[in-house]
């Protein structure tokens, strides 16, 4: 099967790297994030799509394009389906095994024979693939103290309680830290330090709109979504 970072002919840095032991280096390039998620059609053409299949693809493309590939599914809403619970015990193993100065993610077999539907997967990088492009030109190594191999190990922490949460049967709430995954591996892949800023700040309101969520039920957050919206905030 292709690597997802094979798609893209560009120069790598260095192709041999893992998640949990890369420093402030990462397994893609500028640009390779997009490259990675719009070659996802040509990589699964068709069927369900395995979570040992996915890891298999994903090869050392670094712990970004790992966060971004696996929160996809939980970006998009899919009623009925243990998408978003298996996505984020994906994640939530990923990082614990970070915390844990793991050099190679390790996954146990009856979680890599998983699948989830191939549309899915493919309409969730479609979807992103376009203000990711926009967002990539404003990414650039700065701030290196926030995404080194230390950093990492106590972003795990952030990311395994986003992971959580969308394991969690919360109704409308899966987007939010899915969001902010996705930007914890923009970070992550560019070297930006304020990408992950930006990244802890949408995980504060992920988990507050997840709060507000449990307390207040989903009708009304239904009720505050909707309120927003005819703010223009969405």
């Amino acid at each position: 099967m292709p690597h997802l970072c094979d798609m893209d002919t560009r120069p790598m840095p260095d192709p041999g790297l893992n998640p949990a032991e890369t420093d402030d280096r990462t397994g893609a390039a500028p640009g390779r994030s997009t490259a990675a998620l719009n070659s996802l059609a040509d990589v699964f053409p068709q069927g369900r799509v395995t979570i040992g299949a996915l890891m298999d693809a994903l090869g050392d493309a670094g712990l970004g394009l790992m966060l971004i590939v696996f929160a996809l599914p939980s970006f998009i809403p899919t009623p009925g389906l243990p998408v978003g619970f298996v996505s984020g015990t994906v994640v939530a193993l990923i990082a614990l095994q970070v915390m844990a100065g793991r050099h190679v993610v390790w996954l146990p077999e009856r979680l890599r024979a998983v699948s989830i539907p191939r549309e899915f997967l493919v309409k969730g990088a479609a979807v992103l693939a376009k203000p990711m492009r926009v967002i990539e030109r404003w990414l650039k190594p700065r701030h290196a103290a926030f995404t080194g191999r230390t950093a990492r190990m106590f972003l795990a922490l952030p990311i395994f309680v986003l992971a959580v949460s969308i394991v969690l049967p919360i109704p409308l709430g899966n987007q939010l830290p899915s969001v902010a995954l996705i930007a914890f591996g923009f970070g992550l892949i560019e070297r930006d330090g304020l990408a992950i800023l930006a990244a802890i700040i949408l995980s504060c309101v992920a988990l507050a709109w997840n709060g507000f969520v449990i307390l207040f039920g989903a009708q009304a957050a239904m009720a505050a979504t909707a309120y927003l919206g005819s703010l223009g905030w969405f």
